[in-house]
């Protein structure tokens, strides 16, 4: 989804009130067990090239109607998908052009092992392609109860009928405890962390094998490459909340070596500099 967007989620209070309606975000947590939380972004101030970014976790993002496209820039290449599209895995260099008035869109964000165990999908399908098209790889019968979501008239009417209707599905939840021990430390560290410091604290229950084969077995990536995408979404939120700090002393303090070890990051996901880039 648009970094900004992200990072707003990300660097949001918690615990998190039911729902909260404001000018720049609707969120509401819903009472289904495979759903973190939904929101709703307003898009009509929203520049036209939006960097998009991930940070591990599944996203299905969709717009206000069923007839509206999405268009995405990647190394020059224009991609082009339908109105429901799936963030995840790590999205590199690749920029939403936004429609001209788009009114929105609608953010679902799943527990890992409840998206792909609902739409029978494997984690290795994002590792090329962390961007899909979402009836590129769920049945035609999940797309026909995202076409009755669309038949909805008001944003309530939609979250509400995919809260009930996710809500009668169960899943073989085998998602590991120590694996949600190891996400939760890496989260309250905002990325500032390293592999061995979360071994460290999960002690001697687990060794760096177990760990990385449960990550790429159950969130599709490596416990490395998921604290790297913390560490930056996070850099990059505090860079944005408050600018009285240098983007240089806010790397340091968020984790990173020097300011060539977030460079390169910044160039892996942005696609260009930091000081070539528009911040808003």
């Amino acid at each position: 989804m648009p970094i900004n967007f992200l990072q707003k989620i990300k660097l949001s209070v918690s615990p998190k009130p039911k729902s909260v309606k404001g000018q720049d975000i609707l969120y509401k947590q819903l009472n289904n067990e495979h759903i973190l939380d939904v929101y709703m972004f307003p898009c009509k101030d929203l520049k036209s090239n939006q960097p998009l970014f991930n940070d591990g976790l599944p996203s299905v993002i969709f717009m206000p109607r069923k007839s509206d496209t999405v268009h995405l820039r990647n190394k020059g290449e224009t991609i082009k998908f339908n109105s429901a599209w799936v963030c995840c895995g790590v999205i590199k260099n690749t920029y939403w052009e936004v429609p001209k008035d788009l009114e929105y869109i609608l953010v679902l964000r799943f527990k890992p092992s409840s998206f792909y165990s609902l739409f029978n999908v494997s984690p290795t399908v994002f590792h090329s392609n962390p961007i899909c098209n979402l009836e590129d790889i769920v049945s035609e019968n999940w797309m026909q109860v995202f076409d009755k979501m669309y038949e909805k008239k008001t944003i309530a009417e939609k979250i509400s009928f995919l809260d009930k209707t996710l809500s009668s599905f169960q899943t073989n939840d085998c998602f590991p405890h120590i694996l949600s021990e190891a996400i939760e430390y890496i989260e309250d560290k905002k990325g500032n962390t390293t592999v061995s410091d979360v071994l460290n604290q999960l002690g001697t229950r687990v060794n760096s094998k177990w760990l990385h084969r449960n990550f790429v077995k159950y969130i599709g990536i490596s416990p490395k490459r998921y604290i790297s995408l913390q560490r930056f979404i996070y850099t990059y939120g505090q860079y944005e909340k408050g600018k009285s700090e240098g983007l240089f002393d806010v790397a340091l303090l968020s984790g990173y070596y020097d300011y060539n070890h977030f460079f390169k990051d910044f160039k892996r996901y942005i696609g260009i500099a930091p000081s070539q880039y528009a911040w808003e």
